[in-house]
């Protein structure tokens, strides 16, 4: 996400070649991760590469390759913070959307600039602790966690079952 992905560059053209030779049947649950967010809770809107900015042309861009790939999550970073969508398409809650999940809430000072009312798509948020990310996944469900560093337990959890 640090080089071009508009409509018609070789990084998207890459990404639908790529996904579509995925066989879901000995591939069942199809993960996706790229460093700046699709789906992010932020202030930071400067253009041309601000964080909303570059969320936007990604979603306009990348994100029909998942809804078309049936993508179940998708892992992000850049913003130091930890942000766990529901499944999501064109911003709005939906079944069979991606889950983003950013994880950038280890080492770096953590991301303080959130939007003052929270997006309808963010389901989950953490900028006060870092901490780690883990998850199990069998033929039929995934499990995430994220593990808070300062007391190591668990504080958000989603589970997907096909």
């Amino acid at each position: 996400t640090e080089h071009r992905f508009d409509n018609g560059s070789a990084q998207l053209k890459y990404l639908d070649d790529h996904l579509s030779t995925v066989d879901r049947s000995k591939t069942p649950w199809l993960i996706f991760a790229g460093h700046r967010p699709m789906y992010i809770d932020s202030l930071n809107w400067v253009e041309p590469d601000g964080d909303q900015p570059v969320a936007i042309l990604l979603r306009s861009t990348v994100e029909p390759l998942l809804k078309k790939y049936q993508v179940d999550i998708a892992f992000w970073g850049h913003h130091h913070s930890y942000q766990r969508s529901c499944p999501v398409f064109d911003r709005a809650c939906t079944e069979g959307g991606t889950v983003h999940i950013v994880v950038g809430m280890g080492g770096q000072s953590l991301s303080q600039n959130l939007e003052p009312i929270k997006p309808k798509w963010l389901e989950f948020f953490d900028i006060q602790h870092w901490g780690i990310s883990r998850f199990t996944a069998n033929a039929t469900t995934l499990v995430f966690e994220y593990v808070r560093n300062d007391d190591g337990q668990v504080h958000d959890t989603i589970v997907l079952t096909k």
